[in-house]
């Protein structure tokens, strides 16, 4: 090893000595990260819900605005 790698390394060393954490810190972290993934999870359901419904309404809404002798979903001239 080297004098420089020797020195980074005793300035690591005492650097890292100067670092105190609480014993339970880990679990608050831990907590703070499954809360943000919950609610991160709970958007993208509510925002696919949302783009669902209003898929679903368009098209009943267009369906129900038609004639009964316009097809909308299928426009086929032979099937009639």
């Amino acid at each position: 090893m080297t004098a420089s790698e020797q020195r980074i390394e005793e300035a690591l060393r005492t650097m890292a000595s100067g670092v105190r954490t609480s014993p339970d810190a880990f679990l608050q972290v831990q907590s703070r990260w499954r809360r943000r993934e919950r609610r991160r999870r709970l958007v993208v359901a509510a925002l696919a819900t949302a783009v669902i419904v209003a898929a679903d309404g368009i098209a009943l809404w267009a369906l129900s605005d038609a004639p009964p002798e316009q097809h909308i979903i299928f426009n086929d001239p032979t099937a009639r």
